[in-house]
């Protein structure tokens, strides 16, 4: 397990520690999480050889690629035993033993396995004040895997990775109950389909009568990509406004539930709707964490205009913006609190109930594919339609990423798993489960890689060409330029 202090780790001919110059140094709180949210954790990490930080919603399809993998690092054609999750499956103590079981996996959001990276801890507990002595998880991962390039790039500003390479695609889709009883996106407004559906997404999830699932923002990483779309929404929003005037009545996302109506454009609406949230409203999300500064939070505050979110009169739809209603609930774990809340009317062991939540659509082609229609997309359950309608890139598929971590104790395995997941056998395991593929793995960027930044004089990660002069092959291979 690790210890405190900075490490510095030489080439081994095991492949293990073999980063070269790359150092890190642990540091900071450790990272939390309520043990009721702790349902991803999988085997024993003080044993285990390979150990895996994966991005949670991969939860869809994570027990067929690991059986997959299992086949594909078998030798000498011989395939290593793996069980699945059925009933009536029994364990003998030299199953456990066995190479081929001996791999741990977290399955959360990634924003926490990062702050588990850098301190070296997590601790499992409950919200009360009487969880005096939580438990706790100390892990030295070999691979890490993030749907947020800047989770990578603090990764790599801190030593703890050389680079990040892509192998898999998704995309956002809002989760709601099943028939979509609050109509989210689905009201008609100005007889221009795709034009309607980007502004009554933004107007549903800016109304105090729509009680929203939002994303922690810190330690979720699909809040990046749910942020994007947002601000991507109000952007096409405003280019395509032809001056239409919309006559409704709305609710506010106040404290009060302020119900005004106005007979003004789908741009002045969405104005109206913002000015209500500009500040974070009493019972919000925001001003809970502006006091209790819960998971590291480190904005001195949630006021739009202090978070990139415009200024008055020209606020921008964000995702601050929903943490400021009074109506909306944060979730810790996405892809666990939004399917559980969105079913349920009154609290119920520990879910809160909303009406709709960012999703992942493979979260919701595992709901589909497991018969379980409770829960659907906006536009209803057939794999086909899943999404947010991407209406001039508003909602294209994001790439996910996956590095080899200088904690690694079994570089050679780590290796191994990162190559499978970018062989045809492991996208064929992630396509079952509703991912896109990556059409061409070596294309593209390399995510961190070391460079000078004149101002700070400090060794900074920047994109840059995966191949060719001054490439990550030319880092990685000789170590420099």
């Amino acid at each position: 397990m690790l210890l405190g202090g900075s490490m510095a780790f030489a080439a081994d001919p095991n492949g293990n520690h073999d980063h070269g110059a790359t150092s890190y140094t642990l540091q900071g709180d450790c990272a939390f999480l309520p043990a009721a949210r702790a349902t991803e954790f999988h085997g024993n990490a003080g044993t285990a050889g390979l150990r895996l930080g994966m991005a949670g919603n991969q939860w869809v399809v994570f027990e067929d690629a690991l059986q997959a993998f299992n086949l594909y690092r078998g030798e000498d054609n011989s395939q290593p035993a793996y069980r699945t999750n059925g009933k009536g499956v029994t364990w003998t103590l030299a199953d456990l033993q066995a190479e081929s079981n001996q791999i741990y996996t977290q399955l959360i959001p990634p924003g926490q396995i990062r702050k588990q990276i850098k301190s070296g801890c997590m601790t499992l507990g409950n919200d009360e004040d009487r969880n005096f002595l939580p438990g706790n998880v100390q892990v030295d991962f070999d691979v890490f895997a993030s749907t947020n390039y800047n989770l990578m790039q603090d990764l790599a500003n801190n030593g703890f990775i050389d680079e990040a390479v892509p192998y898999i695609q998704n995309r956002l889709d809002l989760m709601v109950k099943s028939g979509n009883p609050e109509g989210i996106g689905n009201t008609n407004h100005t007889g221009v389909g795709p034009f309607d559906t980007q502004f009554d997404i933004i107007m549903d999830l800016l109304s105090g009568d729509v009680i929203a699932s939002s994303l922690d923002h810190i330690n979720e990483g699909i809040h990046n990509a749910a942020n994007g779309y947002m601000k991507k929404a109000h952007g096409y929003v405003k280019t395509n406004d032809a001056g239409t005037l919309i006559n409704m009545t709305y609710t506010l996302g106040d404290e009060a539930g302020t119900v005004v109506s106005h007979n003004i454009t789908a741009s002045d609406w969405i104005q109206v709707a913002l000015n209500a949230v500009a500040t974070p409203a009493a019972s919000s999300p925001s001003a809970a964490r502006l006091v209790s500064r819960d998971a590291g939070e480190n904005h001195g505050s949630h006021d739009l205009s202090a978070n990139g979110c415009g200024t008055a009169g020209d606020y921008l739809f964000c995702e601050y913006a929903v943490l400021n209603k009074a109506n909306t609930h944060e979730s810790r774990v996405h892809h666990v609190e939004t399917p559980n809340g969105v079913v349920i009317t009154v609290p119920t062991d520990g879910y809160q109930p909303v009406h709709v939540g960012f999703v992942w659509i493979t979260e919701l082609a595992f709901q589909i594919n497991a018969g379980n229609t409770d829960v659907t997309g906006m536009n209803g359950t057939t794999l086909s339609t899943l999404g947010i309608p991407n209406t001039d890139g508003v909602n294209g598929d994001k790439i996910y990423s996956l590095a080899l971590l200088a904690t690694s104790e079994n570089g050679n395995q780590g290796r191994s798993f990162i190559n499978f997941l970018r062989s045809p056998e492991g996208q064929a395991a992630y396509i079952a489960g509703g991912f896109t593929g990556v059409a061409d793995p070596d294309a593209g960027k390399c995510y961190a890689r070391p460079v000078l930044n004149t101002t700070t004089n400090k060794m900074e990660s920047a994109a840059t060409n995966r191949t060719g002069p001054g490439a990550c092959d030319d880092w990685l291979d000789n170590g420099q330029f």
